[in-house]
């Protein structure tokens, strides 16, 4: 029999995968050939994450000392994740002032650390001048507590092979350092292809969001950077504080989430990435009874100027998801109904993506086509481009539009039965087709009954249809075969001709 250490490496690492720490700890113990093959899969991803402890300060420090003492395994570090919200970075500090000594050497927060020898920290606090501008040597004072700052940058810029950075909320907050690492980037990180800043989900206890400008601008100068998923405010003015324009040749995905930029800061991002392949955009506004009426947020939610924003991707986007929300402390459309308070409409049509010939992947909110109002909804073959293959259309702000209720509601999603009929001449590729509904969605029983009878009609030979249940939504899909010529007649009351002033 074989032993489990001579196994190939290859078929080693998806063994190993599949154990726990505890397990994979045990067995790496035994087998010192073992150990040696497994120490890349040891050190391939590093994450920490700062809890109500001190054990996040310690990992630290005493991951720093091994890369120190053994500098060969930093080369094995590809993905940087720090988690954990920003009181957790702020406090719990292992080493208490009166363990601090004083030095005449800055050491930039390393003051007090035991787990680092006194040359090290000497070593380790000297890197410091080549990491960070002049302007910071001055004020030392701001540094010192700083541990956890201090020896991520120390730990992070050792990792010359790191491909990916996913940073949270919490430490973009706390970091000093960060920004003149992020300016430095390119030099530190020379195979650096992903950066993730900000969490997808905020944390329900620690719901601030934060944008650094100094943190998202390098990455539209940056030569390596492909992929860059992260949050962002509205500035108060969008500056590039440097002399050329920025142009990133090599970024080809952005997924924006829980954003709230304008149309205008929008148009200058997206005309730094002429070679943009992947692009998704999750919008939220606030909404309750203290916001501004629609002018004020018509730069926020008008469609003319996301047409020219997305202009600058014409020739070359293939996937667009854009998406429509409310953040935390919005008012439900309930209490907006009960307050009397009118949502600011949604002015214009999508129409920037019939021009998209290599779009083949789209999800957008479906008032983004049908429009706000009830007299109005543009056909869908006028919007999408020919070379489509899956179209997802979701319910965002469906809720507060004049036709979620009443018969209009039944005319906007026949709108759809019309598209889907004729896909043949119009959408030759179209394989799949989905309509995602919100949780709140079940209780808008007129949109509800009006997508469930779009089922019926859109059969045939060919023609799956089926429900996928999601956490927060359902999802309705058809896929379309090649043998699907053959279609059931529409239902004569889902398509009414000139319910529209277009028909």
């Amino acid at each position: 029999m074989a032993h489990f250490s001579d196994l190939p490496v290859d078929i080693l690492f998806v063994i190993l995968n599949y154990l726990n720490r505890r397990d994979y700890d045990a067995l790496v113990r035994v087998s010192k050939s073992l150990n040696k093959e497994a120490i890349p899969y040891l050190y391939r991803d590093i994450k920490f994450e700062a809890t109500k402890s001190r054990e996040c300060a310690r990992k630290l420090a005493f991951l720093l000392r091994t890369l120190l003492e053994h500098p060969q395994l930093a080369s094995h570090v590809t993905t940087f994740k720090l988690r954990g919200p920003l009181p957790c970075w702020t406090k719990y500090n292992p080493w208490p002032e009166e363990a601090r000594r004083t030095s005449a050497v800055n050491l930039w927060g390393l003051e007090g650390c035991t787990t680092l020898s006194k040359a090290q920290k000497i070593f380790a606090s000297n890197l410091f001048y080549q990491l960070v501008d002049e302007s910071m040597h001055k004020s030392q004072e701001q540094f010192k507590g700083r541990n956890k700052d201090a020896l991520v940058m120390l730990v992070l810029t050792r990792c010359t092979g790191l491909a990916k950075l996913d940073l949270g909320d919490g430490f973009l907050m706390y970091s000093l350092f960060l920004p003149q690492i992020m300016k430095r980037a390119d030099r530190l990180f020379p195979k650096l292809s992903h950066v993730v800043l900000g969490d997808k989900r905020p944390d329900p206890e620690n719901g601030v969001s934060y944008m650094d400008l100094d943190l998202i601008r390098p990455i539209f100068y940056s030569s390596t950077v492909n992929r860059f998923e992260y949050t962002m405010s509205q500035p108060w003015q969008l500056r590039w504080d440097r002399p050329e324009a920025p142009r990133s040749d090599n970024l080809t995905m952005i997924r924006m989430f829980r954003t709230n930029i304008n149309r205008g800061t929008l148009d200058q991002l997206l005309s730094a990435t002429p070679n943009l392949k992947w692009f998704t955009h999750e919008h939220e506004i606030l909404f309750n009874a203290n916001t501004p009426g629609a002018p004020p947020l018509s730069p926020y939610l008008n469609l003319d100027g996301l047409n020219i924003a997305l202009a600058n991707l014409k020739n070359t986007l293939e996937e667009c998801k854009l998406t429509l929300g409310l953040v935390p402390g919005s008012l439900s459309p309930s209490e907006i109904l009960y307050q009397n308070l009118q949502f600011p409409a949604i002015q214009g049509t999508l129409t920037i993506l019939k021009e998209m010939r290599s779009l083949t992947r789209v999800e957008v909110p479906m008032v983004m086509f049908l429009g706000w109002f009830s007299d109005f909804a543009a056909h869908l073959e006028e919007v999408l481009p020919p070379s489509i293959q899956e179209l997802t259309l979701r319910d965002d702000f469906v809720a507060y539009c004049p036709w979620a209720v009443g018969f209009n509601c039944n005319k906007k999603v026949g709108r759809i039965g019309e598209y889907l009929e004729q896909r043949a001449a119009y959408a030759p590729q179209l394989h799949t087709f989905k309509i995602r509904l919100s949780t709140a969605a079940k209780n808008d029983t007129w949109l509800l009954d009006a997508v469930k009878d779009l089922g019926a009609p859109i059969g045939g030979r060919g023609v799956s249809y089926w429900v996928v249940p999601e956490k927060r939504a359902e999802v309705y899909c058809w896929r379309f075969g090649k043998d699907d010529g053959t279609w059931e007649a529409l239902r004569k009351d889902s398509i009414i001709p000139g319910m529209f002033p277009s028909t």
